[in-house]
């Protein structure tokens, strides 16, 4: 009589790239999620079933509308298509570094890369299409060429009209040095009419902004570019345009637009962005029309592989906060949430586990509790982290007390949640879609996300920390 081996589990994706049956769902955990090394891995608490793949959609749900630009495995931009998430890699080194989640968002500029167009005015530069390789590994890019005459020298944007007055309204380029090391972004319907920000094209940074300055970001792209930005506050009405780039002359401490005698100073741009944000998020190409990119809605379902437990809940997370800061104003559309848990019946009851504002906040970690009207919150201790920094953590919880760690320690607060009715974890949202529309999206990169189907102890949490998971 022959013996028949039968193996609890049900495995997906190559498996040429799986590794062992009991690799690396750490112990206790029943849902292991490896945006950064293409890894996913879930438990059903009840049967011991186990899921592994190396295919996202073999254990969770991703949805998006529309393609999606992203530094891709060849270290230039690419398009992902529809329903495809988005896996993120450096452009120097080419490793991945997990996945990104961005809410919808539209570009107002309606030739992203064609600087020839009439909707960009020209005063004091010349310009020169397909003169260079662009972030995306085509020859799209355009040379911009300071005159010799005794002006200003700008390139402008002159089309795209604001959307309500105290908006906020971020304007980004793509630039690459030529024989001009400093660069001028400005924007004239901002709240004093004198809005710019200056930017160092060989040392990557921002070396003035004037006081009514948002924010002004800059960023590393691929093929030797840096996408830069700045964003400001509409103050008043206006028909169009407003927003542009200016050479200073190579003078780091340039006034707004300043005027003098051009040496024919170059430098190259592609893809401007110009949208309703309070810092720049994806690009979206244009080509005669604003262009539009729908949101990420990623869920890790307990009705597919059932890793939840009904009592309570533990969820570790390791991410890469957004380059720029996403919310320093206090708008919270934008982010930046790490993750929610929550029903997926028609209760509003959640939790939350997210960064705050810095206005108000100082950007501090945070998590929130919401059930029936009832709302809780519980800043950490003193987890704050930077743009472009990485962070991890742990939110863990039952039905009466909400407890986060960290390494700064361990914070708790009572706070009353039905986690009974729990279902899901959205990750890179503080909530789902259908609960509210604007839903902390992260809009940075999340590598990591672990559950525990128990809420765990500080030492637990402290071990796991240390080790690393």
């Amino acid at each position: 009589m022959a013996l028949e081996l039968k193996s609890n589990s049900e495995y997906k994706g190559d498996p040429s790239q799986l590794p062992g049956a009991n690799a690396p769902m750490p112990d206790n955990a029943s849902l292991y999620l490896d945006f950064k090394n293409g890894l996913y891995l879930a438990r059903n608490i009840t049967t011991g079933k186990l899921f592994r793949s190396t295919l996202i959609s073999g254990i969770i749900n991703f949805a998006r509308a529309s393609q999606k630009s992203v530094v891709g495995p060849y270290g230039i931009l690419q398009n992902v298509a529809n329903n495809d998430p988005a896996f993120v890699y450096d452009p120097v080194t080419r490793k991945r570094l997990g996945v990104t989640l961005h809410n919808s968002t539209s570009n107002k500029v309606i030739y992203s890369e064609d600087f020839t167009q009439s909707t960009w005015a020209k005063t004091g530069v010349g310009v020169a299409a397909a003169a260079a390789i662009s972030p995306d590994g085509n020859t799209s890019a355009t040379l911009v060429t300071e005159g010799t005459g005794n002006t200003i020298h700008t390139l402008e944007e002159v089309n795209a009209t604001a959307t309500a007055v105290n908006s906020y309204h971020t304007y980004s380029i793509y630039v690459k040095k030529g024989t001009a090391r400093f660069v001028q972004l400005y924007a004239l319907p901002a709240s004093s009419g004198n809005t710019f920000a200056n930017f160092d094209l060989e040392k990557g940074i921002v070396a003035r902004a004037s006081p009514s300055v948002q924010q002004a970001g800059i960023e590393a792209g691929p093929n030797g570019y840096w996408r830069i930005s700045i964003t400001i506050r509409i103050y008043a009405a206006y028909t169009a345009g407003g927003a542009g780039m200016a050479f200073i002359n190579d003078g780091v401490n340039a006034g707004l637009m300043p005027a003098y005698a051009g040496t024919g100073k170059t430098v190259y741009v592609w893809g401007a962005q110009l949208e309703v944000r309070e810092a720049a998020t994806s690009y979206v190409s244009t080509s005669g029309a604003s262009g539009t990119r729908a949101a990420d809605t990623l869920n890790a379902n307990n009705s597919v592989t059932g890793f939840m437990s009904a009592d309570a809940g533990t969820v570790y997370v390791e991410a890469v906060m957004p380059g720029v800061n996403q919310s320093p104003l206090g708008a919270l559309e934008l982010g930046n949430g790490f993750f929610g848990v929550e029903s997926t019946d028609t209760s509003a009851n959640y939790i939350a586990f997210y960064q705050k504002n810095l206005a108000s906040h100082n950007g501090v970690i945070s998590a929130s509790s919401y059930n029936a009207g009832a709302n809780t919150s519980l800043d950490t201790k003193k987890g704050v982290a930077g743009a472009g920094r990485s962070y991890r953590g742990f939110l863990s919880y039952d039905a009466m007390t909400l407890l986060t760690y960290d390494e700064y320690g361990l914070t708790q607060v009572a706070a009353s949640v039905a986690s009974a009715l729990f279902g899901r974890i959205c990750v890179g949202r503080g909530r789902s879609t259908d609960k509210n529309p604007d839903a902390l999206w992260f809009n940075g990169t999340i590598q990591k996300i672990v559950y525990y189907p128990a809420k765990l102890t500080e030492k637990e949490m402290a071990d796991i920390y240390d080790a690393g998971v």
